[in-house]
């Protein structure tokens, strides 16, 4: 008989096969589930490694609270034209900035042993076009929000042109955070997979958990069908599916489905030489030439169907940034499902009161960057070392603190 795995991870996404192999690397004897269920996280992704946009609320951020503004006017709520909520809290910021760096080396490492180059190129950073003076507003509380470390470069229209000499010219201004860059999210996570298993993890695929089992207050293994699989802990890394696996064993873990559908178009090169943001939607030219158009924001469940209204929104202000984008043909349209929280921060960690279970779920929009930093802190985590950054404002109970606070509990 198969001795047990020490750690079974539920979930074979980009931060599932990433934590894999970081516990692989600490002689760690783990095992990887997964069911290749439509619309992970990963194929929604672009591959932008946009730390300090993301942060800021400048990458896929800009369009989400773009999205929940339009939300608010729908239902006759007030919007603020000027409010900037984007901005996530500066641990959080920390982590992506500590994550982004260890790109350079990861790409090198996982070429090494998983012999998959993972296109990680530098680029010229991240443009965030500015059409009206409401997105100006954006901009200015951009500008407050951030940290002097941060190089944050506030643009001309003809200072922006220089730099993407394609772009708009109904443009008023833009903003230019230098050092942001791409990987293939695809192939990041297959080389995390691939140099796993060559450090000794197994992966079981085609195979669905259908509920953790709890003894108590442990977690013991999961169920998939027919059969039960035992192991001394279990990260659940099943993204936006984390919080129904968790639900089976009667664990509040609040990670909710957010669809984004995704436009490639056929190679077109020299089309950007950055990535480009706007309040539509934003644009990555890959290695190849395709250029990458995401991605909508929708809080519609488990649907992972492309819509009309969805891909012809996208394409709109893909031309709007980029006219010469009109002739371009489009190669395919997707769309994948996000693990979103309602604070847009992730869930890492144990859960208080509970032994053999730990959370490495919940990136939403930044689960490619800040994958390599997760992974390294939840497998810390798990095996006892020191974490390299504090986990403690990502742990899950800070959702029961919050609903405490609110109901006037101390």
């Amino acid at each position: 008989m198969t001795k047990s795995p020490d750690v079974l991870i539920v979930g074979g996404g980009v931060i599932g096969f990433a934590t894999a192999y970081e516990l692989a690397k600490r002689g760690v004897k783990v095992q990887l589930v997964d069911k290749d269920l439509p619309g992970r996280a990963t194929s929604a992704s672009a591959g932008g490694l946009w730390p300090v946009g993301e942060a800021v609320g400048l990458g896929c951020g800009v369009i989400y609270q773009a999205t929940q503004a339009a939300k608010k006017k729908a239902a006759g709520q007030p919007v603020e034209e000027d409010a900037h909520e984007g901005v996530l809290p500066a641990p959080f910021r920390d982590l992506l900035v500590a994550s982004n760096a260890l790109f350079p080396a990861l790409a090198a490492e996982l070429h090494e042993k998983g012999g998959v180059d993972i296109e990680f190129r530098t680029g010229g950073g991240l443009i965030f076009a500015v059409y009206d003076e409401s997105e100006q507003l954006y901009v200015d509380k951009v500008t407050e929000a951030l940290p002097d470390s941060i190089r944050f470069d506030r643009l001309t229209p003809e200072e922006a042109w220089k730099i993407e000499p394609k772009l708009t010219r109904e443009l008023i201004g833009a903003a230019h955070l230098a050092g942001e860059h791409q990987v293939n999210p695809m192939l990041i996570a297959e080389a995390y997979k691939r140099a796993a298993i060559k450090l000794g993890a197994t992966f079981r695929h085609d195979t669905r958990v259908t509920a953790l089992r709890r003894a108590g207050e442990r977690i013991t293994g999961v169920e998939v069908e027919h059969e039960f699989l035992p192991a001394a802990t279990v990260i659940n890394a099943a993204g936006a599916w984390s919080g129904t696996l968790a639900a089976t064993a009667n664990l509040h873990v609040p990670v909710f489905p957010v669809r984004g559908q995704i436009v490639l178009t056929h190679a077109f090169p020299g089309m950007l030489s950055t990535c480009l943001s706007t309040s539509g939607c934003y644009l990555a030219q890959k290695l190849h030439g395709e250029v990458l158009i995401g991605s909508t924001t929708e809080r519609v469940g488990f649907d992972v169907s492309v819509t009309p209204e969805g891909i012809s929104n996208l394409c709109k202000g893909a031309v709007r940034a980029i006219p010469l984008l009109r002739h371009a043909g489009i190669k395919r349209v997707w769309a994948g499902l996000r693990p979103g929280t309602e604070d847009e921060l992730p869930i890492l960690g144990p859960m208080p009161g509970i032994e053999g279970y730990v959370n490495a779920s919940g990136g939403f929009r930044t689960g490619i960057v800040a994958a390599p930093m997760t992974a390294r802190i939840v497998a810390q985590c798990v095996v006892g070392e020191e974490p390299d950054m504090p986990i403690a404002p990502f742990l899950a109970e800070r959702f029961a603190k919050r609903a405490l606070a609110a109901s006037g509990h101390p």
